[in-house]
């Protein structure tokens, strides 16, 4: 068995958090260091549910109509009639699918003998959910809400779990910029502060909190928002992030994004070349994020080559681009077989 590790970023296709859980589990067994619930209640449209329930909390209401069939065509939404916008009044659900995941979690560990084993609960950073849910405008003004909403979960986590738990941020509207500021993206890091920004969320949470990070393209209708011209813009990001990490939290992983079947570059090694100046901590693992079912196993093995070739070393991980939640349950299936086989590649 190889040394790489198998890494699901959190949804999964499934009818049940138990199904999903024993799925990835079924797959990749002893390869996963951390175990998604699935998201199985906002698996298929990701941030829309949680702005479904804050409407129907009356903390939001509709400002711009919009379709959710696409980024660009999403409702944009404004701090309801009357309301003065704070954390303690927004409930974003993170608690209730801990809650909910964990029975499940630790009677799988200990029917497969995986003492490491973690559990991962998956959220969108607090720039992510509030520029999907209000726009840029409402970044300005509301982020902080958001924020002390999404700590106060992550504190009752952590409560509720303690150490057996890898809380992990998705930074999908940070790196779809990044990616769409083109050759200035390390410019649009300073300016708008992304992985200052990532770091503060960090470091508000409560000392010892275990963190990953998703460095995420977006999939919406399994459509990745932006396109990378090469591996740049991510690279910055993430020396941006590990460079201002606080203290006291780990920071247990980073997943970038990088080749899926219907990006052209899958074997360039130009495209991956930048990953020579990834700088992470030694604790901090890399996953990879290129498993796709279009390119053949061989071409995937070579693609990983190339990635490892460019990074110098071994990836501490395989995934796939994004969750798996977008796609139908065969292709997902599939998809946790064939990280798994990447993951042992020689």
């Amino acid at each position: 068995m190889g040394a790489r590790n198998v890494h699901f970023v959190g949804s999964f296709p499934a009818e049940s958090t138990d199904d999903a859980m024993r799925a990835m589990l079924d797959g990749a067994g002893s390869r996963l260091r951390t175990l998604p619930t699935g998201e199985t209640r906002r698996y298929e449209w990701y941030i829309q549910p949680i702005v479904d329930d804050l409407v129907a909390q009356g903390a939001l209401e509709v400002k711009r109509e919009g379709s959710w069939l696409s980024s660009t065509d999403r409702p944009i939404h404004r701090a309801a009639r009357g309301v003065e916008l704070t954390g303690d009044m927004m409930q974003l659900g993170y608690l209730d699918e801990a809650r909910e995941a964990l029975p499940i979690f630790r009677t799988l560990r200990a029917e497969r003998d995986l003492p490491e084993l973690s559990l991962q609960i998956g959220m969108p950073t607090d720039f992510t959910v509030t520029f999907i849910a209000m726009g840029m405008c409402g970044v300005r003004k509301h982020r902080n809400a958001f924020r002390d909403a999404t700590i106060r979960d992550i504190t009752a986590i952590r409560e509720l779990v303690g150490d057996d738990v890898v809380i992990q941020f998705e930074a999908t509207a940070e790196m779809v910029l990044m990616a769409k500021s083109r050759a200035l993206h390390r410019r649009a890091d300073a300016v708008m502060g992304f992985g200052r920004g990532i770091a503060e969320l960090a470091a508000a949470t409560p000392p010892g909190t275990r963190i990953g990070v998703h460095l995420c393209l977006g999939s919406m209708r399994n459509k990745a928002r932006a396109t990378l011209r090469d591996t740049r813009p991510l690279v910055a990001l993430a020396n941006s992030i590990a460079r201002q990490w606080p203290s006291g939290r780990a920071l247990e992983y980073i997943h970038g994004p990088l080749a899926a079947g219907d990006i052209p570059p899958a074997t360039r090694p130009e495209f991956y070349a930048p990953l020579a100046g990834l700088e992470l901590p030694a604790s901090t693992r890399f996953y990879a994020g290129f498993v796709h079912e279009s390119p053949s196993e061989a071409e995937q093995i070579e693609t990983l080559r190339v990635i490892e070739t460019a990074l110098r070393r071994p990836v501490d991980g395989v995934a796939s681009a994004c969750g798996l939640g977008r796609r139908p349950r065969p292709i997902a299936d599939a998809l946790i077989a064939r990280a798994d086989t990447l993951a042992g590649a020689g």
